[in-house]
């Protein structure tokens, strides 16, 4: 994961330009579910929305594994707009035994039949997400660590709930980068204590950022990462000639950009090889012997 920075305003603004209108229909609703006490409507209107999400996403990549999906015109399809906090009701997450002998441990959820109902249609609720990340690992489930605000209709002012999951899109939360980082192939958390850990730790076992045996794909594209990185990184730094060196240095600033598939995993392999060249090397030639059993 990765932050996509960007401020209510600035996304408003994308909004408006793309389905002018959307915001003050989408205040309207909101207006309709304060009053019922619940989130309830016939029909919705946020896939309207999707295309700015796929596009400030590094340019249609999934928010949650950095997976990079199909262009606007054929991916909406394989892309759904995902609500961070849920919308109808928060289904409790079943946290694993590895995490619960870490002592991490969720609030329960509330024994009420509704969700965030305040925010089905506020922007910094939503993302692009892949159906794997979304459909079959995210569902419904929204863990804390404090406690639930069902009231609460704006995600800036919800950071008291403490939630474990990670929000990429805005500029209110943790930067994914600061809490997630790789070595090889694998995700690992940045602090050695506290929430920050722990949010990492969940937000890892949540999605199966590194669960080789139920997203093997998703490891094997990090393997390609770093295999075709390490090259360009020894030539950057080691070219014959500065044109080589910089060639080289364009093709790393791509693997890098955030536009590029599982840019977290190539901008802590680039780290890793600036600091300790060898280590690096024995990350690609793991990469290598990857290959053939990730297949």
């Amino acid at each position: 994961m990765i932050a996509y920075p960007v401020t209510k305003a600035q996304l408003e603004a994308l909004i408006e330009a793309e389905v002018p209108g959307w915001l003050q229909k989408a205040a309207t609703r909101t207006s309709g579910f304060r009053q019922k006490g619940y989130y309830e409507e016939s029909s919705s209107i946020w896939s309207e929305v999707k295309v700015i999400y796929m596009r400030l996403q590094g340019d249609c990549k999934c928010a949650y594994c950095e997976r990079k999906l199909e262009a606007i015109d054929f991916g909406k399809i394989e892309q759904d707009v995902e609500h961070f906090r849920p919308k109808g009701g928060v289904r409790a997450w079943k946290l694993p035994k590895a995490l619960k002998d870490q002592g991490i441990m969720a609030t329960a959820v509330p024994d009420e039949d509704r969700g965030y109902f305040l925010l089905p249609y506020h922007p910094f609720n939503y993302s692009a997400a892949c159906k794997p990340c979304n459909s079959a690992l995210k569902k419904d489930c929204f863990p804390i660590a404090g406690q639930y605000d069902l009231t609460g209709d704006d995600p800036a002012k919800l950071t008291k709930e403490k939630p474990f999951l990670i929000c990429p899109v805005g500029d209110f939360d943790d930067a994914p980068e600061d809490l997630i980082r790789f070595h090889g192939v694998s995700p690992q958390p940045v602090a050695a204590s506290g929430h920050n850990r722990e949010r990492a730790l969940v937000t890892i076992d949540f999605f199966k950022l590194d669960d080789e045996a139920k997203r093997k794909n998703l490891l094997r594209e990090r393997v390609f990462v770093i295999i075709g990185l390490h090259p360009q990184l020894e030539k950057a730094a080691d070219g014959a000639t500065a044109k080589a060196k910089a060639e080289a240095q364009a093709v790393v600033d791509g693997f890098t950009s955030s536009n590029s598939p599982h840019t977290n995993c190539a901008r802590s392999f680039r780290e890793l090889f600036q600091s300790d060249r060898a280590e690096a090397k024995a990350v690609f030639d793991g990469a290598c012997r990857l290959i053939t059993s990730i297949s």
